[in-house]
């Protein structure tokens, strides 16, 4: 059992794990994995017993940790994008799986979106699971494909099922009930791992070129088969950046702004991504957009904790946003309100309405009946 830092050292194409272990003979000892053509973020935390398989792309500020006693193991091929948190929890029950008595897992050509929370769960092969969802002591079989803000619990999700848009599935006869997923489903699922197997071997590229602060901080993306000639981002006058923010490629941030602590700003896919002065951006939040759409936002953004904007977006002035919520592939006139926890995907919200906290907004007929 193997108790204490792990250090993620980063050499030619490989990333080597070594950690501090209690009764080691000398300060570092090499740790049995050895993870070769990936792309892990300096940005990341982990902790415990981790396991990583081969071209594995993890982006900035996600927390992998297995506590004693417990393990992790990732799949080849892979991706788990921002502010992730993938947890193994020795007091927690978990399903039996081939990686420990205790674990949480992927099998290969799975892809995890921005601010998803699982915890001893097994996830399987060319899975996809979207933008803050919650699985707790959950089976995936190959295939599923969970959506947006959807929360799961001691459950096993068949193959090739599809969980809808907020969906709470607690029950197995909840679970058995699921439609399966479209054609167009794994379609979309092919194309988030073809982008970001190029992520695992161009970040690694630009690392191994231009070094730690490359890859860290304020920087240019990578270059990549749809962007190969990436630019620098603006970043306005009297802008305030805290701890661990990252902001990558075409970013275009307005004067007297503030990021706060492990958000990503990531116009590394999706370009540009532009938001307007006196944007007031508090912790963990994450922008980023599909291939060939981009973010626009205007002016005096002001948003609570952990929350994910993600492209086609465009957005007006003097958006009011809470925790926890996803806006995502929509239209946001001026003056609007989103309360937390809630989603609102593919529709157009008019000047001056107001999201309740909670709530699920997937149609326009629910989106033109909100209340201004």
């Amino acid at each position: 059992m193997f108790l204490g830092l792990i250090i993620i050292i980063f050499t030619l194409n490989t990333i080597v794990v070594n950690i501090h272990s209690q009764g080691s003979t000398s300060l570092f000892e090499p740790f049995k994995i050895v993870v070769n053509s990936s792309f892990i973020s300096p940005l990341d935390e982990f902790f415990g017993d981790v396991l990583i398989g081969r071209k594995v792309f993890i982006a900035s500020n996600t927390i992998i940790r297995a506590e004693p006693d417990t393990r992790i193991c990732i799949g080849d091929r892979t991706n788990f994008q921002d502010n992730i948190l993938f947890l193994a929890l020795r007091r927690n029950t978990a399903p039996p799986s081939a990686c420990a008595a205790k674990s949480s897992s992927t099998g290969e050509r799975v892809s995890i979106a921005h601010q998803a929370n699982i915890e001893n769960s097994q996830i399987g092969n060319f899975t996809f699971i979207g933008f803050h969802t919650r699985l707790r002591n959950v089976v995936l079989e190959d295939g599923a494909f969970v959506l947006h803000g959807a929360i799961l619990s001691n459950v096993r999700i068949g193959k090739n099922r599809l969980v809808p848009i907020g969906a709470v599935i607690t029950t197995q006869a909840q679970a058995d009930a699921l439609p399966l997923k479209t054609e167009a489903n794994s379609k979309f699922q092919e194309e988030v791992l073809e982008v970001n197997a190029e992520f695992a071997e161009n970040y690694s590229h630009l690392y191994e070129e231009a070094g730690f602060d490359a890859v860290t901080g304020v920087s240019t993306a990578p270059k990549t088969s749809w962007n190969p000639k990436p630019v620098k981002p603006t970043i306005g006058q009297n802008v305030k950046l805290d701890e661990f923010a990252r902001i990558v490629g075409d970013v275009r941030l307005g004067n007297n702004s503030t990021v706060g602590q492990r958000t990503s700003i990531r116009a590394d896919e999706g370009t540009p991504i532009i938001i307007g002065e006196n944007a007031q951006i508090e912790d963990r939040v994450t922008f980023h957009a599909l291939k060939g759409t981009s973010i626009h936002i205007g002016k005096n953004l002001d948003t609570s904790d952990n929350i994910v904007f993600h492209g086609p977006l465009e957005v007006g002035d003097n958006l009011t946003i809470g925790d926890d919520t996803v806006l995502f592939r929509s239209k946001v006139g001026n003056d609007v309100t989103i309360g937390s926890e809630a989603i609102v995907v593919g529709v157009t919200l008019q000047n001056g309405v107001k999201v309740p906290d909670r709530a699920i907004i997937t149609t326009q007929k629910q989106a033109d009946a909100l209340v201004r």
